[in-house]
C-alpha cells in the first residue's frame, strides 16, 4: 500500500466516523420529532447501523481493496468524536432549524392548495350540482305540460296501445331505471332510499 493510498484511507476514515456522527444526530432529532417508539425504533437502528456499516466497508473497499488496518479503527473514532466534540451542537441546531422549515414549508403549501383549490372547487361544484338539480326540475315541469293535455287521449287509446307498450317494456325499462337513479342522485338519497 502506497503513502498516498493510505492518507487517503486514513481521509475517507475520518470522514466517514464524521458522517455516522451527523447520521445519528439526524435520526435523534427525527426519531424524537415524529416521536417513534416501540419496533420504529428497532428498525431504524438496524437501519443506522447497516448504513453505516456499508459506508464504511464501501469506502474502504473503494480506497484500500478493503485492508484492515489498526489506523482505520482509529480514523473512524477520531472522526466520530471530532464530530461529537466540535459540531455535534450547531449541527444539531440546524438540523432541527431545517425540519421545522420543511414543515412550515409544507403547511404553507398545505394551506395555499386549501385555499385556492379546494375550497373554490367545493363551492363551484356544489353550485354546478345545484344547478343541475335546478335544471332538471325544469325539463320535469316542461315535460308535465304536453302529458296533461295528452292524458285524456292516451285513456282513449289504452285498449290499442298496451300490447304495444308490453312490448316495448324491456327496452323501456333500463331506461325508466336510470332516470329513477339520476333522480335519486340529484335529490341526494342515494340507493339506500330505493323505493
Amino acid at each position: 500500500m502506497t503513502l498516498h493510498t493510505q492518507w487517503l484511507t486514513l481521509g475517507l476514515m475520518l470522514g466517514s466516523g464524521w458522517l455516522m456522527g451527523f447520521m445519528l444526530d439526524l435520526y435523534r432529532v427525527l426519531s424524537r420529532r415524529f416521536r417513534l417508539g416501540g419496533w420504529a425504533v428497532s428498525l431504524v437502528d438496524l437501519l443506522y447501523w447497516g448504513v453505516s456499516a456499508g459506508l464504511v466497508f464501501s469506502l474502504l473497499m473503494w480506497s484500500n481493496w478493503g485492508e484492515l488496518r489498526f489506523y482505520i479503527f482509529a480514523a473512524i473514532l477520531t472522526g466520530w468524536l471530532t464530530y461529537h466534540t466540535w459540531f455535534e451542537s450547531w449541527v444539531r441546531r440546524g438540523i432541527e432549524w431545517s425540519v421545522h422549515a420543511v414543515e412550515q414549508i409544507l403547511r404553507f403549501f398545505l394551506r395555499l392548495f386549501l385555499v385556492v383549490v379546494w375550497r373554490p372547487g367545493v363551492a363551484v361544484w356544489g353550485l354546478l350540482k345545484k344547478l343541475l338539480v335546478l335544471g332538471f326540475r325544469l325539463l320535469l315541469w316542461i315535460l308535465r305540460i304536453p302529458l296533461c293535455i295528452l292524458s285524456p287521449l292516451g285513456r282513449w287509446l289504452q285498449p290499442v296501445g298496451a300490447p304495444l307498450v308490453r312490448r316495448l317494456e324491456p327496452i323501456v325499462r333500463p331506461v325508466v331505471q336510470f332516470s329513477r337513479t339520476i333522480r335519486r342522485w340529484f335529490s341526494g338519497k342515494g340507493k339506500d332510499h330505493e323505493v
